[in-house]
């Protein structure tokens, strides 16, 4: 039974801010084959959410349900529910990941 999936509004930001980046950097072609990319991992996630691997950063944390995906340079990072899955974060593999999800966690996101 595949998972319903959920993007947090914290990871809509994220995903904004790198829609802009790859954009600006490298142009809308670019972009949509990215989206394209993006749309065929999160339905994957929804269909095998234990398929990602669990990060290291968030077994430091005691956190053991969150997984991530790569997608080109950035990590999609998730948590896997009964039924639904819920995506936490964008984030680029070039950002400091540990000081990324600290940052949520104590804001609450």
């Amino acid at each position: 039974m595949a998972h319903s999936v959920f993007i947090l509004d914290s990871a809509k930001s994220d995903y904004r801010e790198i829609r802009k980046y790859v954009r600006h950097k490298f142009g809308a072609q670019v972009w949509m084959d990215s989206e394209q990319t993006y749309r065929e991992v999160l339905r994957d996630i929804g269909e095998f959410p234990f398929a990602g691997c669990v990060p290291d950063e968030a077994l430091a944390l005691g956190l053991q349900g969150i997984r991530e995906r790569l997608v080109g340079q950035t990590r999609v990072i998730y948590d896997v529910g009964e039924h639904n899955v819920y995506v936490f974060m964008f984030v680029s593999t070039r950002r400091d990941f540990m000081t990324m999800l600290t940052g949520r966690l104590l804001n609450g996101e």
